[in-house]
């Protein structure tokens, strides 16, 4: 015995499929602005976690314990200095995110108390596989006040990483190119730690 649909079951079906097909692009835009923002905020995280570590570092590094005799005068350590250490930390924090290296941009400051920077700023960017100072080093670690010279006084010393998000699933790059994110950790410059 063949059953027959009447012409309301089928109407009925029809129905479901128009509504599903309406409903599907709206589930999976959802889906995936729900996946970007996720992993936009897990990018924003390994970039606030990466300027921590540098800026400790160069906290605890100050002036490479110098007190102010000034070894890597006229111009730091390319390898051994202070703000090398600062940008390999951020650098080997950065090593197991979704960062992509070529659009990070590094600086090291004095801070004021407001977060600003008071003095000249080291800048560096991702160059040919490694970063490179842009503007050499007008901030040079001998002139960080770690206690021991300048009459007493601490510096605090700022790491800030500024980094253009890109879209992983597509639904960013329809409303914009990318998205700037910027991070900073302000720490104070201790004594040598020798």
């Amino acid at each position: 015995m063949k059953l027959r649909l009447g012409v309301k079951a089928r109407r009925q079906r029809g129905q479901s499929l128009v509504e599903f097909a309406v409903v599907l692009p709206v589930m999976a835009a959802m889906l995936a602005a729900v996946l970007e923002f996720g992993l936009a905020l897990d990018t924003d995280m390994s970039l606030e976690t990466a300027s921590r570590e540098g800026a400790r570092v160069g906290a605890v590094l100050g002036n490479g314990g110098s007190g102010g005799t000034c070894p890597y005068a006229p111009a730091e350590d390319p390898t051994t200095g202070v703000d090398a250490t600062i940008v390999n930390t951020v650098k080997t924090s950065l090593a197991n995110s979704s960062v992509d290296m070529s659009t990070v941009k590094i600086s090291i400051f004095g801070a004021a108390a407001n977060g600003s920077a008071n003095t000249a700023i080291d800048t560096y960017a991702w160059v040919s596989g490694a970063f490179v100072a842009t503007n050499g080093h007008p901030y040079a670690a001998c002139g960080r006040h770690d206690g021991t010279f300048g009459g007493g006084t601490y510096d605090d010393i700022a790491v800030q990483i500024q980094y253009t998000y890109t879209s992983k699933t597509g639904l960013l790059s329809i409303f914009t190119g990318g998205l700037p994110m910027t991070a900073k950790a302000i720490f104070p410059i201790g004594p040598p730690w020798q």
